[in-house]
């Protein structure tokens, strides 16, 4: 979780939490080989750190969908993209009803706008690999009663691998 930016990981609420594992799954069009869209499904998970759950172990589990319009350059061998787009995320507070009541943070869903870039490298005609970094701006987010803290704030940041299958 990040706050101030996409690389702000040490503020806000991302002073407060670790990074943790993502997931997602896809499916899009390729309008014009410079031009596709996507739908999208993110997933996430970042641990609250123990000085702020003092009654247990307790994460933020985010879901979300998104839209995303994708910007290719059409280069013969790796081509580099651009999207950006709306989404709507969950982000749940995870953890026993104990730990949770025992932290100063809670859930929040609101909409979004993912925005990002990545490089996508074809292995065949119908695979390939891309490396990407994601930014998730939110919107109206409220993870934390207590404003005093810095910490009741926050956005998503996810850097991804994805395989790439072409039908």
């Amino acid at each position: 979780m990040t706050e101030t930016g996409p690389f702000g990981l040490n503020k806000g609420v991302g002073g407060a939490t670790e990074a943790g594992p993502s997931w997602g799954v896809r499916a899009g069009v390729e309008i014009l080989p410079w031009l596709g869209v996507e739908g999208r499904y993110v997933g996430m998970y970042n641990s609250i750190q123990t000085s702020m759950s003092p009654a247990g172990s307790v994460g933020f589990a985010t879901t979300g969908g998104e839209a995303v319009l994708r910007l290719t350059a059409p280069l013969p061998f790796v081509h580099p993209y651009v999207f950006g787009g709306v989404g709507y995320y969950d982000v749940a507070l995870a953890g026993s009803s104990t730990a949770q009541a025992g932290t100063v943070f809670h859930s929040s869903s609101q909409p979004g706008f993912p925005m990002g870039f990545g490089v996508d490298v074809p292995l065949t005609f119908y695979l390939a690999v891309d490396a990407e970094a994601t930014y998730h701006y939110q919107l109206h987010e409220d993870y934390s009663a207590v404003t005093t803290n810095g910490i009741d704030g926050g956005d998503l940041t996810t850097f991804a691998v994805v395989l790439r299958v072409r039908m």
